[in-house]
């Protein structure tokens, strides 16, 4: 196999890999999409006092997927008691990302503010 067909089956594999969203996820706009397919069943938001059944509010759901590939899967897969709403890939990205600021807040992993970095060893040469 020649390295450039190996680049595009790597950039296709991950493109379409659960894990990894194509598109960067909003949560607003993931909030949007639970207020109008997701809250006559689930309670979706903190101040939502209840819905019509008895499902996992989104709250709980976040506290048990705590893994954004974990969570994707998860509303990939087909569930009986819930209906085929057919997500689109960005539509699951923007649901992960705003379920998860329901749940534990999590370690930001970027690197520390530019002032909080210990000064770099200047280099001999």
């Amino acid at each position: 196999m020649s390295f450039r067909s190996l680049l595009h089956a790597t950039i296709l594999i991950a493109m379409w890999s659960p894990a990894t969203p194509l598109f960067a996820a909003d949560a607003a706009t993931g909030r949007q999409l639970a207020e109008r397919w997701c809250e006559a069943c689930h309670v979706v938001r903190p101040d939502q006092q209840r819905a019509l059944t008895d499902a996992p509010t989104f709250h709980s759901v976040a506290e048990k997927y705590t893994e954004i590939g974990a969570l994707t899967a998860f509303l990939n897969a087909p569930y009986p008691r819930m209906p085929a709403m057919g997500l689109k890939r960005d539509e699951i990205a923007d649901l992960v990302a705003y379920i998860r600021t329901l749940g534990p807040k999590r370690v930001d992993p970027s690197p520390p503010p530019e002032k909080d970095r210990p000064p770099e060893t200047p280099r001999k040469g």
